[in-house]
């Protein structure tokens, strides 16, 4: 385990792609047609950052990495490890990259479509929202959903465990893996494709994350959460999903037969029922 954590994190902090000449004229159409700040943040999440910018994300990500290093920082990359909080990923949240033309969503209807298209595990760096709740218990009891979180907890998708590269109170703007074209996807095929958040450091040039799980109780939820090394540990459907009982009766059965639990959500992130296989 430890192994595998020391090459999750040198693949996501030291790893550098260099854009080929294509690469760099999309880049520099997007900040063209979106505006610089924009355009900018649209090219990162589209993997087209080149290796200043790429270096400057490593540096904020490496020192916050060094800030999980100590106990309490330990505490909460345990919890996200062995799925003492709920971890959830999305099939209909629609991203900025979806929205501008260039990918980024996964069209599933059924939990067993994703699996089969993405796994029950991987090394390919999820965006995520994280709660503090576990998986067994209602979600957004300690602050109304909103953002990230409410557009994730009212869909439906699959929940998680893993490692948490990046704990994040807002949306990092990372890179979106449908929205990454096959070269970079060839480059990073064996060891998996890399996120970076994309936010404000702080004096010292950390990303500024959630680090501790008493941070993680007060708000009450990360509206994104770069997970790595994951693992689908259950799934998860919102009433708001349809008006149809049968639609989501559908969804808890694709769940249980292929033996995980399904946990079935009110508009406000109560939890309405758990399935068990």
């Amino acid at each position: 385990m430890v192994k595998l954590l020391r090459e999750t994190i040198r693949r996501i902090i030291i790893e550098v792609y260099e854009l080929d000449d294509e690469q760099m004229r999309r880049k520099e159409k997007l900040v063209r047609d979106q505006g610089y700040y924009y355009g900018s943040q649209l090219a990162k999440a589209a993997g087209l950052q080149d290796k200043y910018d790429q270096d400057s994300d490593r540096v904020g990500l490496q020192k916050y990495q060094e800030m999980l290093k100590d106990y309490k920082g330990k505490k909460m990359v345990q919890f996200f490890m062995q799925g003492k909080v709920t971890i959830l990923h999305s099939f209909d949240f629609v991203g900025a990259t979806a929205t501008s033309g260039l990918g980024g969503t996964s069209s599933k209807g059924l939990a067993s479509e994703w699996i089969k298209s993405y796994g029950k595990k991987g090394n390919d760096a999820l965006s995520v929202v994280a709660f503090f709740e576990p998986p067994t218990s209602s979600i957004g009891t300690r602050k109304a959903l909103n953002n990230n979180a409410q557009f994730v907890a009212t869909a439906r998708g699959v929940m998680l465990k893993g490692y948490p590269v990046f704990v994040g109170e807002h949306d990092s703007f990372t890179q979106t893996l449908g929205a990454i074209d096959d070269k970079m996807k060839a480059h990073w095929k064996q060891s998996g494709i890399p996120k970076r958040p994309s936010i404000e450091t702080d004096d010292y040039g950390a990303f500024m994350g959630m680090t501790n799980l008493r941070r993680l109780r007060k708000v009450g939820y990360s509206n994104e959460t770069i997970l790595d090394n994951w693992a689908v540990v259950g799934t998860y459907i919102n009433e708001e999903v349809s008006l149809n009982p049968a639609d989501i009766q559908k969804y808890v059965d694709d769940s249980l037969a292929i033996g995980l639990p399904c946990n079935v959500y009110g508009w406000n992130g109560e939890l309405k029922m758990r399935h068990e296989p």
